[in-house]
């Protein structure tokens, strides 16, 4: 068959190469068009590292989730560094194109009980390799003020091609300069709402007992000052003195002690592992319901406490929002856009009545969406 186009003293032009020559045109004038919105091109798109806690369970989990909906809509490279130090497993996670995946048990008791200036210093060696490996810009949940302090070093210093990484931080306060934005709750507001949730639980009287870490963080020293702002609204309210306690176990046998040495009516923790371990006392007492409780979280397990009523309230934050805004944010940054220095993520009081309701499913389950 012959395929040309014919006219009256005209010069037979195949069709297939007039076609072809058509649609090369075409695509020339889209690129240069997508050039001049400002599209990054491909072998340009950004590389963003995620780099959280080893052990920080289905919070770290949430977090991941949202910035891989952020780095897909933004045509970003995810490298997701969670810092087990010098045993961490690698591999590739599908659909992430060169996303790698550091991680190993997130439940292994022998690293959640490592020295924290081990697990600071593995957090530090992780953003490192992400910066070697070619990232573009850093989201962190740094483990202290210091890591986050070397972590900004290393970004100001050991980008291969010699630019300045930008760092996001998530769900912490520490006061370091160099920071591009911080997303977080406000502290001082969900200890307001804890320390007003366990105000309504007692009816306004009793002894109220705080249980949380070491306060050198600042959101958990905002966090505790809410709750006493809170408590301080009602006369009848009493606190006893802070109980410090570091994990799980720790905090079990606190609570065991501060239970034996005091009438307790109602125990607000400020951390996960401080809720588990306040729990776990309460259920060997079996004081479940009649001791209330208020923490911070969305553990697996805490929500299993919640549903069981050891837990009476949990102040919920939205971890899957911190992950898509921080993406968000660094990909503004490398952009030369607008970046918000502080973004406020939304906190939310959940108890047995409500976690079954839509928007809280959410919540606590953003996979599920």
């Amino acid at each position: 068959m012959n395929n040309s186009i014919k006219s009256k003293g005209a010069v037979s032009i195949p069709i297939f190469r007039s076609v072809g020559l058509a649609i090369t045109c075409c695509v020339l004038l889209l690129c240069m068009a997508c050039s001049i919105a400002g599209e990054p091109s491909a072998g340009t798109s950004h590389r963003i590292a995620l780099i959280t806690p080893a052990g920080t369970g289905e919070l770290a989990e949430a977090i991941q989730l949202g910035a891989e909906a952020a780095a897909k809509e933004q045509g970003a490279d995810l490298v997701s560094v969670e810092a087990f130090g010098t045993e961490s497993v690698s591999r590739t996670r599908d659909g992430l194109g060169t996303g790698l995946l550091l991680r190993k048990n997130e439940r292994d008791p022998q690293w959640i009980n490592l020295p924290q200036l081990e697990r600071e210093q593995a957090q530090v060696d992780a953003a490192a390799q992400a910066l070697q490996q070619g990232a573009t810009a850093l989201l962190v949940d740094p483990l202290s003020e210091e890591t986050l302090s070397n972590i900004l070093h290393l970004a100001q210093t050991k980008s291969p091609a010699g630019n300045i990484a930008p760092v996001i931080v998530l769900n912490d306060e520490f006061p370091v300069k160099g920071i591009t934005s911080v997303i977080s709750m406000d502290n001082l507001e969900a200890g307001r709402k804890a320390g007003h949730a366990m105000a309504d639980l007692l009816g306004t009287k009793g002894r109220v007992a705080l249980l949380g870490p070491d306060l050198m963080n600042p959101g958990l020293v905002h966090r505790e000052q809410g709750v006493k702002e809170a408590l301080g609204e009602y006369p009848d309210l009493k606190m006893v003195p802070y109980s410090v306690c570091s994990n799980r176990e720790v905090c079990w046998q606190a609570t065991k002690q501060l239970m034996d040495q005091s009438r307790v009516d109602g125990i607000i923790t400020l951390q996960e592992s401080a809720s588990l371990g306040a729990a776990d006392e309460l259920k060997r007492r079996q004081s479940s319901g009649s001791i209330k409780l208020v923490g911070f979280g969305s553990e697996q397990q805490q929500l299993e406490q919640l549903q069981e009523g050891v837990i009476q309230q949990l102040i919920v934050q939205n971890g899957f929002s911190a992950g898509y805004l921080g993406v968000n944010q660094a990909v503004a940054r490398l952009n030369s856009s607008h970046v918000e220095p502080r973004v406020t993520l939304e906190t939310k009081l959940v108890s047995t009545d409500n976690m079954f309701w839509m928007d809280n499913q959410k919540l606590l389950f953003p996979f599920v969406q």
